[in-house]
């Protein structure tokens, strides 16, 4: 019986080499056939042939079978091959299950990336009124170096809503001013009265000598963020740096100057 291409390739899809499907086929089309007969008719040499009659029985679709004192080999069904296939696709769910087992278990113990570095410029009175808005996004307590004042440079009905934003958030925050009489004049007139919308109390503002520390405009250290902000009428601008790395130095360096400053009730 001759055996189309067709029948084959199929058998080469399934795994089989081409002498593993020459022997298969030759043994389909005989009962049963001794080594020598396998050799005369498939050209393959007696010690190669051995190792694929082992391999084909691995595979569980080629037998031996003794008469007497001689071997005889003999084609089985090719759906035992569906045990064999059915046996490896039940591990290999077992293995995706175990794979996706572990990635789970993995991610847990991978630390997050790094946020790389951001800087994003403002400009402008809308510019600063972000940078100050943006601060209600804190986690804690934010952390201020303040010129004082920055009210009229934002406008004052903007700043009241700001005030009235911060008192719903409960947003706490320190403040490290240099001393002037202007500012202590405004933090007796906007500080100290309990109707102030202020998110500042003055138990949360120190004084730095600006031989220490110059203070020029707003900057503002809270969550991964950096702002500054330049309080001119003429050229009102600022920026942020959303840095965990830069914000958690410039915090250190925060603490360590509040632990040297004085408290404002001092002075007033």
């Amino acid at each position: 019986m001759t055996v189309s291409d067709s029948t084959r390739q199929k058998l080469y899809r399934l795994g089989l080499s081409s002498r593993q499907a020459e022997v298969y086929l030759l043994l389909s089309t005989h009962q049963e056939m001794r080594i020598q007969e396998i050799v005369t008719v498939s050209h393959i040499p007696r010690s190669s042939l051995y190792e694929v009659l082992r391999s084909l029985i691995a595979l569980g679709i080629v037998e031996e079978v003794v008469h007497d004192t001689f071997k005889y080999f003999k084609a089985l069904s090719i759906s035992s091959l569906r045990h064999s296939l059915q046996e490896a696709v039940a591990k290999l769910d077992q293995q995706l299950t175990t794979i996706n087992e572990l990635e789970r278990e993995l991610t847990r113990l991978v630390a997050p990336p790094s946020v790389p570095t951001a800087i994003r410029y403002h400009k402008g009175k809308a510019g600063a009124r972000q940078i100050y808005w943006n601060t209600l996004k804190a986690n804690e307590t934010v952390y201020v170096y303040s010129e004082w004042g920055r009210q009229k440079y934002v406008g004052h009905t903007f700043y009241e809503n700001f005030a009235d934003a911060n008192r719903k958030r409960h947003t706490t925050e320190k403040v490290l001013i240099n001393l002037s009489s202007e500012i202590l004049q405004a933090i007796k007139q906007h500080t100290i009265p309990k109707e102030y919308g202020t998110r500042t109390r003055v138990e949360d503002i120190r004084v730095l000598d600006s031989k220490t520390a110059r203070i020029v405009g707003d900057t503002m250290i809270y969550n991964n963020i950096y702002a500054q902000v330049y309080l001119r009428n003429a050229n009102i601008h600022g920026f942020e740096i959303e840095s965990e790395e830069f914000v958690s130095t410039q915090r250190s360096i925060f603490e360590t100057l509040w632990r040297v400053a004085k408290p404002v009730a001092d002075f007033l």
